[in-house]
């Protein structure tokens, strides 16, 4: 159960202006057609990410450059899933397709790892998908280990670092189911999409969840 006065409180006193001025950028560049991972924008996505999340500690500090060349291949090569996937919101996360979230899962869970190597088991350090993840799409929490360690029991997320696939899509699906039966928390979502962004239409709803458990 989200308490509506403690998110207002942690969005004044958490770090937000990152992923406002992303999430802003995002907002403003992306059309029915134009989206931040095609050939236009994709560098400049890349540039702001990289920017962002290193200064978030997000890399292997001893090997970050491998880790950029390999940010750089993977969000050219999830590219047309990205597109996808784009438009569904948290709400609808039992309608998203199976296929673009894996291929997602997959690239930008190799970022950390050593050469940038897949794992065929698809077996990942979660917030090397969940952190690129909610900048880019805004549905997912990042899953760090202070939100892991604050989400309820109930949620039965689990506290290791490394997930598989199938973990993350039940976190988002648990996450889902109670944020349905809560109405007042998705108006207040909303609103503050609306007064942050200028739009409701694409509301970060991973992102503000995040905030509150973190």
């Amino acid at each position: 159960m989200i308490d509506l006065e403690e998110f207002r409180t942690k969005l004044r006193t958490r770090y937000m202006s990152k992923f406002d001025g992303f999430w802003r950028w995002k907002i403003e560049t992306e059309t029915e057609r134009a989206h931040i991972l095609d050939d236009n924008y994709r560098n400049q996505a890349c540039s702001k990410l990289w920017s962002i999340l290193r200064g978030w500690q997000a890399y292997r500090p001893y090997d970050s450059d491998a880790c950029l060349r390999v940010l750089k291949d993977a969000l050219k090569n999830m590219a047309d899933s990205y597109n996808q996937i784009r438009t569904y919101s948290l709400l609808e996360f039992d309608n998203v397709p199976d296929e673009p979230l894996n291929v997602i899962w997959h690239e930008l869970g190799c970022v950390k790892e050593i050469g940038g190597r897949k794992n065929k088991h698809g077996y990942y350090y979660i917030v090397s998908l969940s952190k690129h993840l909610m900048f880019l799409w805004g549905q997912t929490p990042a899953f760090d280990s202070r939100v892991r360690t604050h989400i309820p029991g109930s949620y039965n997320v689990s506290k290791s670092n490394r997930w598989f696939f199938e973990e993350w899509k039940r976190a988002l699906t648990d996450i889902q189911k109670n944020l349905k039966q809560e109405p007042e928390v998705v108006a207040a979502f909303k609103k503050e999409s609306l007064k942050r962004y200028g739009t409701e239409s694409i509301v970060p709803f991973g992102r503000f969840w995040d905030i509150y458990y973190h």
